[in-house]
């Protein structure tokens, strides 16, 4: 649990005795998109492990996969298999971060049903000093919220969907350029001491993550989403956009992360134990004490 209550994008472990460097790890699939789109399921996992591990101010280094299919000796099962293979590929390739180990389980169905394609991707990623790691929860009022990355019109396979009972849709593709050139200025800011959390998107989207901040923080947040250009208030909360990331930036070194970050200054951190959203004529406050019941009993309330 890190802060008041929230979780982190990853683990920082300090491995060495006489050392503060360390590693950084995570674990990513989302069995939706792959479902959807074996091809960007597979390498959405790969770029979400990158932006997890880069969210905690370290570089990326390793990847490790376990790789969970059906019966390859089926046609559909194993073009599943190709194509999540093919798009592990193109993001690691992009990237230059070689995968050093892995596995594959096949047979994963029964005579009448198989898995969803699951290639679960394990990050590693080099910190230099774990007492700059950063983490989720927010620390400051006043302090400015940032996106980094762009917003799509990308729907399949998210929480959205899901709860609305909507099959289909454009799953997530990634970008590598685009998100790599954010990373590296994104780590810049981190090690100019700018950042003070930071948070990457991924299920449920930005109205999640910022949630999840607000949580680790016991803060509430102005949310201003005009910022974000193009696209219905809805798609811009839950959109699973891969590329992105919510930053915390010290409100008096806004300017010089402004100068390094190419990012969307859409909120500020308040006392206030709220979320309020204003996105034109649309305005909803949600109590995060509220907010925080549903989260903590999730599992509960879907079991019942």
């Amino acid at each position: 649990v890190i802060g008041y209550q929230t979780h982190g994008d990853a683990a920082v472990i300090k491995p060495l005795e006489h050392s503060y460097r360390g590693l950084a790890i995570t674990a990513d699939v989302n069995p939706q998109f792959c479902k959807l789109d074996p091809y960007w399921g597979a390498a959405s996992a790969v770029e979400e492990a990158i932006r997890n591990l880069v969210s905690v101010n370290s570089l990326p280094h390793s990847f490790a996969d376990c790789l969970n299919f059906g019966n390859p000796e089926k046609p559909e099962r194993l073009g599943e298999f190709i194509l999540a293979c093919n798009g592990l590929y193109f993001v690691a390739n992009s990237f230059r971060i070689p995968f050093v180990s892995g596995n594959v389980s096949f047979y994963n169905e029964t005579p009448h049903a198989w898995i969803a394609p699951t290639p679960t991707i394990l990050g590693i990623g080099i910190i230099e000093d774990v007492r700059n790691a950063i983490t989720v929860d927010l620390k400051r009022r006043g302090n400015l919220i940032y996106l980094i990355g762009e917003s799509r019109r990308e729907m399949g396979g998210s929480e959205y969907y899901r709860i609305l009972g909507i099959e289909g849709g454009r799953v997530p593709r990634v970008y590598p350029k685009e998100t790599k050139n954010n990373m590296n200025s994104l780590l810049m800011a981190m090690k100019r001491g700018i950042v003070r959390s930071c948070h990457d998107l991924s299920e449920g989207g930005l109205i999640v993550g910022i949630c999840e901040m607000a949580f680790g923080g016991n803060l509430g947040v102005d949310l201003d989403l005009e910022k974000i250009p193009r696209l219905r208030t809805d798609i811009k909360l839950f959109s699973e956009s891969n590329g992105r990331w919510l930053v915390e930036v010290d409100r008096k070194r806004y300017d010089e992360f402004e100068e390094i970050v190419n990012a969307k200054r859409i909120g500020v951190v308040k006392k206030e134990k709220e979320i309020s959203i204003r996105d034109g004529k649309i305005s909803i406050d949600l109590s995060l004490d509220e907010l925080r019941k549903e989260w903590n009993n999730a599992i509960e309330s879907e079991v019942e």
